[in-house]
């Protein structure tokens, strides 16, 4: 394991995060907070960075964000879960802690919680340019 990936581990560990060893590209791990899971792995240049948006257990299902224009859910596989505040809130302050302890910036959208891993506007179907 190199020096940076146990520093950044570390870190987490520091910051009440649980290490979680995440399958896909080696030296890549996930950490845990709660019900909140965030896959982390090395970009180009070598800089830790998100992989992916982060999931959420609902009903025991890790669940990621979708939004359907109208509504937000939670999406495992083909299943879709209502959203409820108390859940989006948790989902939010999580993605903060993540990147406050990676030193990333938070983005406008970013910080309003607004990002999703999934959008599906209904207003899109049947239009022309679609």
């Amino acid at each position: 394991m190199a020096k940076g990936q146990k520093d950044l581990r570390k870190k987490y560990q520091e910051a009440g995060f649980e290490i979680v060893e995440a399958a896909g590209e080696a030296g890549s791990f996930a950490v845990k907070k709660g019900d909140c899971t965030q896959p982390l792995e090395r970009d180009g240049r070598g800089a830790w960075q998100p992989a992916g948006p982060p999931t959420l257990k609902v009903r025991g299902l890790d669940c990621r964000l979708e939004d359907r224009g109208y509504q937000k859910f939670w999406l495992h596989g083909d299943q879709r879960i209502p959203i409820r505040v108390s859940d989006l809130k948790t989902l939010h302050h999580f993605d903060q802690e993540v990147r406050l302890v990676l030193g990333r910036k938070s983005l406008y959208h970013e910080s309003l919680g607004s990002t999703s891993a999934r959008s599906a506007y209904d207003r899109l179907d049947g239009r022309p340019d679609r």
